[in-house]
């Protein structure tokens, strides 16, 4: 802003008065010898021009100060509008982060509240609980009440049966020691066991020991030379021979077939191939009989063919010969020496037969095989049913001695009189 811009609102008049005109003109023409009044007179026209020029000066410096004060009157503004611009989005941010809170701390005592109703509904649960967990307790109480008084009536009922009955504990032991000689004959006749057995054994005769009657030794000695019998017998290694039988099943993929044909085949005769021209109605039975000759394989063999598999089905001949070995492993499982024989014998026949006997599967084979066969699969088992004898001899001239005894408990629990 300049002097020629002054400030709104602010009037300035610069025009010179009439009285100072002449004077101004007086001035610019040139200077006369005065009177001797004259410079008084001079002297009073500058005066108003000076104030003049001073208001003038003053009236700008007051534009100038007016404008930079109404130009930093602007610029507050200005900031102030941006201030309260960012005032008004710091509310707005403010509100609605304020509402974000609310809604929050809403679902938040939404939630709270979903919570204590469950708390509630779990705090109801559990005095129901505990309730019936009383309930419960007290039935229990009531039962073990039960279950004393019960238990002091059996308690009074077996002292009486022990006071009725002076000799039923010896009885008794006897009657257990009868159904463990039977426990042993039994898994060493039906199921070879002679491990079992022989513990069967010593059980009966710790059974005899606790009787303290020297009238059973007789009893006793037959019952150790019949454990001595089953600890010196040795039962075949059934697993190991069956481990063996499978071992011999996975070698024989790599057995090699000795030849590809049953038999011999009969070479025919070679066939003279006649010129085109030369055939004719005349010779057309020649050719059709040399055709079915061509057409035709004869083998032959003088002896009958045991494995009843073609040559070609060298898969079949394989299968065959790992069932024979997997027979042969059943029957030792089943302790049957003549089904394990026919089986491994059928087994070595097909390996001399269909097999090559230089390659050293085969000869394992083989050796594994006749080692299997001198083997006793199903050895005579020991007889120890002499204890068991001596035993019912001694009962029966207990009985004999003392009738009217105590009836003995017989096997399973039945009561022989």
């Amino acid at each position: 802003m300049n002097e020629e811009d002054p400030k709104p609102g602010v009037v300035i008049d610069v025009t010179p008065d009439d009285d100072q005109e002449p004077a101004r003109q007086a001035a610019d023409e040139p200077a006369e010898q005065p009177p001797a009044t004259q410079p008084k007179k001079s002297r009073s026209g500058t005066l108003p021009l000076v104030l003049a020029l001073l208001a003038l000066v003053a009236v700008g410096v007051a534009a100038v100060f007016g404008y930079r004060v109404w130009t930093d009157l602007n610029n507050d503004l200005a900031a102030m509008n941006a201030r309260i611009g960012d005032a008004a989005s710091a509310q707005k941010k403010l509100q609605s982060s304020l509402n974000t809170a609310t809604s929050a701390l809403k679902s938040q005592e939404d939630k709270l509240s979903d919570q204590k109703d469950v708390l509630a509904q779990q705090r109801r649960a559990v005095d129901e609980a505990r309730d019936a967990f009383i309930q419960q307790e007290q039935r229990l109480v009531d039962e073990n009440l039960r279950l004393q008084e019960r238990e002091a009536e059996l308690r009074a009922a077996v002292a009486d049966v022990h006071r009725r009955v002076g000799r039923s504990g010896t009885q008794w032991i006897i009657a257990e020691t009868e159904y463990l000689m039977r426990i042993a004959n039994h898994r060493l006749i039906l199921a070879r066991d002679t491990e079992t057995a022989r513990v069967a054994l010593e059980l009966a005769d710790q059974r005899l020991r606790d009787t303290k009657d020297p009238g059973w030794a007789g009893v006793r000695a037959q019952v150790a030379r019949d454990i001595a019998k089953l600890s010196a017998f040795e039962s075949p290694d059934s697993a190991g021979l069956a481990a063996r039988l499978s071992a011999m099943v996975e070698q024989i993929p790599q057995l090699k077939i000795a030849r590809a044909t049953i038999g011999p085949e009969r070479t025919l005769p070679e066939r003279v191939a006649g010129e085109p021209a030369e055939r004719s109605w005349n010779t057309l039975l020649d050719d059709l009989w040399s055709g079915f000759r061509d057409s035709v394989r004869i083998r032959e063999r003088d002896e009958p063919v045991q494995a009843m598999l073609a040559p070609e089905s060298q898969f079949f001949l394989y299968e065959n010969l790992k069932l024979h070995l997997e027979a042969a492993r059943l029957g030792v499982a089943r302790n049957d020496q003549a089904f394990v024989h026919e089986n491994l014998g059928t087994a070595s026949e097909w390996l001399a037969t269909y097999f090559e006997q230089d390659d050293g599967t085969t000869a394992a084979i083989r050796e594994g095989i006749d080692a299997i066969l001198e083997v006793d699969i199903n050895p005579e088992m020991p007889d120890i049913s002499q204890s068991l004898r001596a035993l019912q001899v001694r009962k029966k001239l207990l009985d004999d001695v003392t009738p009217g005894g105590s009836p003995i408990p017989a096997e399973g629990g039945v009561e022989t009189k």
